[in-house]
């Protein structure tokens, strides 16, 4: 357990994830209108492993655009969607907090963290209020 209240936001802004999904709902789209095609062709194996690679590597990206939350705690900081990453704010040895806020909705504002023993990570922000409590937790509470 955690000592005092956290926050839990999605990691991504929203016009992350509805991009993300207007291109794998294209993606899929345009493989079922050209489904006779794709059945009548002869597909070696190596091009069998390339296409099923292929589509593993976009469906993970997405579930990580779409599902990965970010959870600011008084000690640490989680960064996760199918495995969670948590970093002691007592680790971390310098931040560098990228936000830019009439571009947030096209560049997600991240937290470069380089913490002790784990090297250089990149922490999405996309909710305000995870914004302000990391803000509070590096910087200290504003006047």
């Amino acid at each position: 357990m955690t000592a005092g209240p956290s926050h839990r936001a999605p990691s991504y802004p929203l016009s992350y994830r509805i991009a993300a999904t207007c291109v794998v709902l294209g993606l899929a789209l345009g493989a079922w209108q050209t489904r006779g095609t794709l059945l009548q062709l002869t597909w070696s194996d190596t091009m069998r492993l390339f296409v099923v690679a292929s589509l593993v590597m976009v469906l993970m990206g997405y579930g990580h655009i779409v599902g990965s939350r970010t959870t600011v705690h008084e000690d640490a900081i989680e960064h996760g969607w199918l495995w969670t990453e948590r970093i002691a704010w007592s680790d971390v040895m310098q931040v560098q907090l990228l936000h830019w806020p009439a571009l947030a909705w096209l560049v997600a504002p991240r937290l470069m963290v380089r913490a002790r023993g784990r090297g250089r990570l990149r922490i999405p922000l996309a909710e305000p209020h995870s914004l302000l409590r990391v803000r509070q937790m590096v910087f200290g509470p504003s006047d």
